[in-house]
């Protein structure tokens, strides 16, 4: 009479197995030097283009970021505390500023004393892999510490910077998960696309046509030389309003061409059934300077203005990692606090990350005190030296609660925009 009873117990018998929790699957995707401004989801945030009628404004080409924020969170006020690549990125990883991580900006490794994201993810069981667009974060810096594969372009040269296409990141992070042997594991994937940096050169001809200004028969092709040439003509006040529409075109471009390869890794994501209990994550390092800036065209990190450290940050999640869909977050926010969110979100048994704060409240109508927000210069134009900070002169800026940007003064304002 007891055997029913005693089956289940006993080996060998077909009790059901427990069925497997979810694969969880986060992607962090960076678009290295884009303002937030060039997207075209980012309009109501638009400070770009003013010195033009408006039917000569920039028109910005994102679909893909645009669908993404339609469904998910998007953060209209998000900002990088330092306008270069590697020190914004640890910010974000560590969740702590440069006075924090002391990664003053490139060149500057990582302290192996600086907890990093995706070490604790690791110890968490994840599976980490890293692929990425520019020597500027090269495995040697640190930020690759917690990854299991780091997947970058090689060393940084003397007075250069190594870069790959979009496509062939898009390429080599599909292939990096493909790899993988254990598939089982939750997975955490950090793509890195370095194309809306100068040069810009990387996005294809039929793009590049769709975004040009119509007609145009003037220098302006993209290339340092060019790039230089415009720079010059915005410190004497002899910009040709052509040769300005043409950069800012070029620029799109580039944006435009890593929207549609995040659109590549997204759906070689989807055909491969890894977004179904997904979160997807894009956000910018930091901005770029576009004929606004009188002394710093065409550049970001000596200068921390609006279009340098005002950066998209959108979220989108599925299944378990389902956040609000539509949603459009007010309150500014520091890439600080994404590496912060994220951890919370997925091991919050973890230790703390840094000093970053947990946005969910934010992104289901719950109010959080509005804190100031500070960011900092960090890339002197001479008398570099590695082995101190000498950011001299500062500049610095605060965003306050409602949105207001105070800085620090430079010399050299003022100056014509246009011949």
């Amino acid at each position: 009479a007891m055997l029913p009873l005693l089956l289940p117990l006993l080996p060998g018998c077909d009790e059901p197995a427990p069925a497997p929790e979810p694969q969880r699957v986060v992607v962090l995707i960076s678009w290295d030097t884009t303002r937030a401004d060039a997207l075209s989801c980012y309009a109501d945030t638009n400070h770009w283009g003013s010195q033009l009628p408006a039917h000569l404004h920039p028109k910005p080409a994102t679909p893909v970021a645009d669908q993404l924020a339609a469904g998910g969170v998007r953060f209209k006020w998000a900002f990088a505390s330092a306008p270069t690549t590697l020190s914004s990125h640890t910010t974000l990883f560590s969740g702590q500023d440069q006075y924090g991580h002391r990664v003053v900006r490139n060149g500057y490794p990582v302290p192996a004393d600086v907890p990093l994201l995706t070490e604790q993810l690791q110890d968490a069981g994840w599976q980490t892999i890293g692929v990425v667009g520019s020597s500027a974060l090269e495995a040697s810096m640190g930020l690759s510490r917690g990854f299991s594969v780091y997947d970058d372009p090689g060393p940084q040269p003397e007075g250069g910077m190594y870069m790959r296409n979009a496509s062939d990141v898009t390429a080599r992070a599909l292939a990096a998960v493909d790899a993988r042997t254990d598939r089982d594991r939750d997975l955490f994937l950090f793509v890195h696309y370095y194309d809306p940096h100068t040069p810009w050169f990387t996005a294809p001809p039929a793009l590049v046509s769709q975004m040009a200004v119509p007609g145009y028969s003037g220098t302006v092709d993209g290339s340092m030389e060019s790039i230089a040439r415009l720079t010059q003509a915005r410190h004497t006040g002899r910009m040709l309003i052509d040769d300005v529409r043409q950069a800012r075109a070029l620029y799109l471009a580039q944006v435009a061409w890593v929207d549609q390869q995040t659109g590549a890794l997204i759906k070689g994501l989807s055909d491969r059934g890894l977004t179904e209990d997904a979160l997807v994550v894009m956000f910018s390092d930091h901005g770029e300077s576009l004929d606004e800036h009188a002394r710093y065209p065409y550049s970001h990190g000596p200068d921390v203005d609006l279009m340098n450290v005002q950066v998209p940050l959108i979220m989108r999640g599925t299944g378990t990692l389902a956040l609000t869909r539509g949603t459009v977050v007010e309150r500014p926010v520091r890439l600080q606090d994404v590496g912060s969110t994220l951890l919370e979100l997925l091991e919050p048994e973890a230790s703390s990350l840094g000093t970053g704060e947990f946005l969910g409240p934010l992104w289901i109508g719950q109010d959080m005190p509005a804190i100031p927000i500070f960011a900092e210069a960090t890339k002197p134009i001479a008398g570099e030296s590695k082995t101190a900070w000498n950011n001299m002169p500062f500049e610095r800026s605060v965003i306050f609660g409602g949105g207001v940007l105070v800085k620090t003064p430079l010399a050299g304002e003022g100056a014509s925009l246009y011949a």
